[in-house]
């Protein structure tokens, strides 16, 4: 699902006599597809955005205003003002925010829209603790979000994350804090008890850490300040692998691959190699995994050809760095199809190392997805896996003074099959019942069976599983 804002201009008339609109520039150029003026704004991204940066700076403004508004329809009003300034704000971050000056700017959209709302509505103490915070939290995190964009991977850029990380912990309990004893002023000065000169003052930022020891030394809101730590000590955690991801992608993609690391791919082996050439073709017990993403050509005329090159090449990539953690081997690319072998070189455990190899490359999709994303390339995909273990031949393959040592056979064609099978399964990863049945126990207890289907050259249908 995603947000798509885009201006329209008339191309031609359909065989029909109809006419055809396209996104503007498309017309002019059609191999752009739609990748001119068109900002398309993943509702995932839009929901991370808004949930990890600016929902207790909702939560806050709301609070804030219906402490301050005096009425519950200046209140309503108010808010839905400074949700539309938000939801803006997010919009411009998710579509524009990876280029670090622009991060910077559309921060403050939201400190800026309910400055405004205070001058039109009542005046307004830019030295009132409500003011500074806002606007010292926008700056803080937005600040630190373009420096870590502007930089690579290493430790200035791990330095920015942590700042970040902790800020925000800061950011939110000083948030807890104030609307605690803001609603202690109110209730003070409403009782009587406070004179409205000393309920002024409370309000400014000069007092504002005046009762913060006693209120951190409150068993309650220490436990708070423990678990906002915790929260942001996982998201910090999260983010740290997600770099250390994109330095592996970097590294991959910057360094020429060895021939020791696809030893049956290499020119070496060939034909003119007497002691290759004297190998007959030998049968191998193999595992294949087979991988495509998911609405690929759509996407490519979308993006346009420089963005689906880049995507492609970060893709296979990732999938190169999955697969040699494991002892695998990419086979064959075609478009966004990856085929891998496991077992060709060491036949031993390889439906596990196979299935691991899956596993690593799932659960490190997200980072991949923020890599992607800091780059400004497509992020919310989707990635089908079928995983089948089965014999295949190894033999020298191609025309005359060619030829290189290749493999072929069913098994191959399995897996494919699989990976086109999570599509009417809703699935993003499909195993044989020829791979589980050689997986270990522990292996096994992480797959559920969902299922039968009618493989190539199977009589009946036959069980398959999916990660649980």
């Amino acid at each position: 699902m995603a947000f798509l804002l885009y201006t329209w201009e008339f191309c031609s008339q359909d065989g029909r006599g109809g006419k055809v609109w396209k996104a503007r520039g498309a017309c002019r150029n059609p191999s752009l597809g739609y990748n001119d003026d068109v900002m398309k704004v993943p509702f995932k991204r839009f929901s991370e955005e808004f949930y990890y940066y600016s929902s207790q700076l909702a939560v806050f403004f709301i609070l804030i205003i219906f402490l301050t508004s005096g009425s519950l329809a200046m209140g309503l009003t108010s808010s839905l003002v400074v949700v539309a300034f938000m939801v803006l704000q997010t919009v411009l971050l998710v579509s524009q925010g990876h280029l670090p000056i622009l991060r910077f700017l559309f921060s403050l959209i939201t400190p800026v829209g309910y400055s405004i709302l205070r001058a039109a509505t009542s005046s307004l103490d830019f030295t009132e603790t409500t003011n500074v915070l806002l606007w010292g939290a926008a700056v803080y995190i937005g600040f630190f979000q373009a420096v870590s964009l502007s930089l690579r991977v290493g430790l200035f850029k791990r330095v920015a994350e942590a700042a970040l990380s902790l800020g925000s912990a800061v950011i939110f309990f000083g948030f807890y804090y104030y609307l605690d004893l803001r609603l202690g002023l109110t209730r003070a000065f409403q009782a009587g008890t406070l004179p409205r000169e000393a309920y002024i003052a409370g309000l400014k930022i000069g007092s504002f850490g005046i009762g913060l020891r006693t209120f951190i030394s409150s068993p309650q809101h220490l436990f708070a300040l423990l678990g906002i730590l915790s929260f942001d000590a996982m998201l910090l955690a999260s983010r740290m692998r997600a770099l250390n991801l994109k330095t592996r992608l970097d590294q991959l993609i910057e360094t020429p691959a060895s021939p020791e690391a696809y030893p049956l791919e290499t020119s070496a082996l060939t034909a003119s190699d007497p002691a290759e050439a004297a190998r007959p073709p030998t049968r191998h017990l193999i595992t294949a995994v087979s991988s495509d993403i998911v609405g690929f050509t759509a996407l490519s005329e979308m993006i346009g050809t420089q963005k689906s090159v880049d995507f492609l090449n970060r893709y296979y990539t990732f999938w190169t760095h999955a697969a040699s953690s494991q002892g695998g081997r990419i086979s064959s690319i075609t478009g966004d199809s990856v085929i891998m072998l496991f077992g060709l070189v060491d036949e031993g455990q390889n439906p596990e190392r196979a299935l691991f190899a899956a596993y690593f490359f799932q659960d490190q999709l997200q980072g991949f997805r923020e890599d992607l994303a800091a780059m400004s390339l497509p992020a919310d995909f989707k990635i089908s896996i079928g995983v089948h273990t089965g014999t295949v031949i190894s033999a020298l393959l191609g025309p005359p003074g060619e030829q290189k040592r290749n493999v072929f056979g069913d098994t191959i064609a399995v897996a494919a099959r699989l990976d086109s099978l999570c599509r009417e399964l809703h699935q993003e990863l499909l195993v044989s019942h020829a791979t589980f049945r050689r997986l270990s126990l522990e292996s096994q207890a992480t797959l559920e069976r969902i299922g039968e289907v009618l493989l190539r050259q199977s009589t009946r249908p036959v069980p398959v599983y999916s990660r649980k």
